[in-house]
């Protein structure tokens, strides 16, 4: 697992840093105070300084080191910008996470063939949408606490992104299983689930539960208890959903390096 460890480090930290700023739209700045905004903008740019070093030992492509380099100094100067200002612009927050997904997506053809190049994209948006809609929701949920009479209905959206997201990636897990065959070491093709109750699967078949089916399950508790405006303990259980879909995203980025499982 840890052949693939900076590669991995990459796609999930670029990942989570240039997807996380788009959920912004959820939170109007007009319903939440800007130190929401100055804390997750502040997280981002931690996040992604992290990611790009990391590229920098396993980069093949010095113009894509320059356009991460140019989404990263993009996002520092507009944390910086709005750093002490009441007004957020959303739509240039945006623009920079849109430039940052570009230098993620210009990343894959590097490591993945061609035949995988779509399916990897795909893999990896909805995994960092995942993994970013997660943290969001659970640091939302802890701004109920600093905001007097903040509306439910903002958690709520998140963790409707959150759910959607995990249900899309479930629906797309069990068609490629259902739909691609698996060759092993000795060229032999094999039904895909059939490779999940193999020795070098079974951390698969843990993945697609821990990381698809109980946060499910977790969501469904999360809005029962938004329900009852109860958001100290949805918050709780945000958290527990965060463990679950770290590991799963971290076996997923495994598998999607080591056997080119899209997953």
């Amino acid at each position: 697992m840890f052949n693939y460890f900076l590669h991995s480090i990459v796609l999930i930290f670029l990942g989570y840093s240039s997807i996380y700023p788009i959920l912004f739209w959820t939170t109007p700045i007009q319903k939440i105070e800007p130190g929401f905004y100055r804390f997750n903008l502040g997280k981002c740019c931690i996040v992604g300084s992290l990611a790009v070093p990391a590229y920098h030992f396993i980069s093949t492509e010095r113009s894509t080191e320059l356009i991460m380099m140019l989404w990263l100094f993009s996002l520092i100067m507009a944390t910086a910008f709005y750093w002490n200002k009441n007004k957020i612009n959303n739509i240039v927050i945006t623009l920079i996470s849109v430039l940052g997904i570009y230098s993620l997506l210009n990343i894959i053809p590097d490591i993945f063939s061609n035949d995988l190049i779509l399916m990897a994209s795909f893999s990896i948006i909805i995994g960092s949408l995942i993994t970013a809609g997660v943290f969001f929701s659970m640091i939302l949920g802890h701004w109920y606490l600093n905001v007097i009479a903040l509306p439910i209905s903002l958690l709520r959206k998140s963790i409707i992104i959150l759910t959607v997201s995990l249900i899309i990636r479930t629906i797309w897990d069990v068609y490629y299983l259902s739909a691609n065959q698996y060759v092993d070491a000795y060229g032999i093709a094999k039904n895909s689930w059939s490779f999940l109750f193999d020795f070098d699967g079974i951390l698969l078949f843990v993945a697609l539960f821990m990381g698809n089916i109980f946060p499910i399950f977790i969501n469904y508790f999360v809005w029962k208890t938004l329900q009852v405006q109860a958001t100290q303990s949805a918050t709780g259980l945000i958290y527990v959903s965060i463990i679950s879909v770290l590991f799963g995203d971290i076996i997923f980025k495994y598998y999607l390096l080591q056997y080119g499982l899209p997953l």
